[in-house]
C-alpha cells in the first residue's frame, strides 16, 4: 500500500469510526491495537472533536509522518471487523453495510498482503543466496577438478608426492562442502591423521595413489589406527587404484567401521553427478544396514 490512502478508503474508514464506535474507550482501544500512539489520538481530543474528525485528523497526521505500517493496521482492523463494536448504541445493519463496501473496495486484508509478499520476497531472496552459493562452489569444485587432472597428468611426481597432493585436494573438496574438518599436520616429525564430522562420529581419513589397488595390509594399519581412538571413531578410505578383493571381504560384515572410496567415486563428485556429502551417505547407509564397506551405485 502507498503511504496515502485512497480517497474513498480513506472516508469509508472515517463513516466506520462513527458507525462501529458509541463509546470513545472502545475507540481508543481500536487505535491503540492498530499501532496508534496515545499521544496521537489524544492531540484530538473529545471534548473538540467528534469520531469523524479525529479520526480523518489522525489518518492525515499517520500519512504525513509516513506511519505506513500504523495505516495498514487500521485498514487490517476494519476489514477483519464483521459488525459494530458499541452493538447496543449503534446502528448495526449501517456498520455491516459500511463494512462490507469497504471491504469490496480494499480488496484483501492488507497485513496478509504484507505478509504474503514478504513471504515472497524472503523465498527469493534464499534461492538467490543459495544461487550464488551454487556458483562459489561450482567455481571451487572446478578449480580442484583441474588440479586433480593436473595431478593426473605429472610424470614427473613420486607416488608419496602425489598421495599427499590428492589428500590436499580431498580437503579442498571437504571445505567446498562445508564439512567440519581437521587437515593432517605433523607434530615433532609425528603425522597426525586429518578427520572429518559426519551425523556425530569422527572419520579418520587415509589416501593412498598406488601404482595398483590397496591390499589388506594397507587396510590392517588403518584399522589399528581407527581400534586406538573413541568408539564413535570411523574411517574413509579413499584409494585412487580400488581395493584387492581380499582387503574388502576381510574387513566387511564384523561391526565395520571403515567406508571405501576409489578414484571413480571421486571423479563423479568432481564432475558434479553426485555430491561428497550424498555419496557419504548412501556409504554409510550400506555400512551401517548391511555391513557393505564398498558400496558402489
Amino acid at each position: 500500500m502507498e503511504k496515502k490512502l485512497n480517497y474513498e478508503v480513506k472516508e469509508k474508514i472515517v463513516q466506520l469510526s462513527g458507525a462501529c464506535f458509541w463509546f470513545w474507550d472502545s475507540f481508543y482501544s481500536f487505535l491503540e491495537s492498530c499501532g496508534v500512539s496515545k499521544n496521537i489520538y489524544k492531540s484530538f481530543p473529545r471534548e473538540s472533536f467528534n469520531k469523524y474528525q479525529a479520526m480523518r485528523n489522525i489518518l492525515n497526521l499517520l500519512e504525513e509522518k509516513g506511519e505506513i505500517d500504523i495505516i495498514n493496521g487500521i485498514v487490517s482492523n476494519f476489514f477483519r471487523l464483521s459488525s459494530a463494536i458499541d452493538k447496543d448504541n449503534v446502528d448495526v445493519e449501517k456498520a455491516k453495510t459500511l463494512l462490507k463496501e469497504f471491504k469490496d473496495i480494499v480488496g484483501n486484508d492488507p497485513i496478509e498482503r504484507e505478509v504474503a509478499q514478504r513471504a515472497i520476497q524472503q523465498k527469493r531472496k534464499e534461492a538467490n543466496k543459495k544461487n550464488q552459493k551454487i556458483k562459489i562452489q561450482n567455481i571451487g569444485l572446478e578449480k580442484v577438478k583441474n588440479n586433480f587432472n593436473s595431478l593426473c597428468g605429472d610424470k614427473n611426481i613420486s607416488p608419496q608426492q602425489r598421495g599427499f597432493n590428492a589428500e590436499r585436494l580431498f580437503y579442498d573438496l571437504l571445505e567446498l562442502e562445508e564439512f567440519e574438518f581437521k587437515r593432517p599436520f605433523r607434530n615433532n616429525g609425528e603425522q597426525i591423521d586429518g578427520h572429518f564430522r559426519y551425523e556425530k562420529f569422527d572419520y579418520l581419513v587415509e589416501i593412498k595413489w598406488l601404482d595398483g589397488a590397496s591390499k589388506q595390509e594397507d587396510l590392517s594399519i588403518f584399522d589399528g589406527k581407527i581400534k586406538g581412538k573413541a568408539q564413535s571413531t570411523r574411517g574413509l578410505f579413499l584409494s585412487f587404484n580400488g581395493f584387492d578383493q581380499n582387503a574388502i571381504n576381510k574387513f566387511s560384515g564384523n561391526s565395520p567401521r571403515i567406508i571405501l572410496l576409489d578414484g571413480q567415486d571421486f571423479v563423479q563428485i568432481l564432475n558434479g553427478y553426485i555430491s561428497f556429502f550424498d555419496i557419504l551417505k548412501k556409504k554409510t547407509d550400506a555400512l551401517v544396514r548391511f555391513g557393505n564397506i564398498y558400496y558402489k551405485d
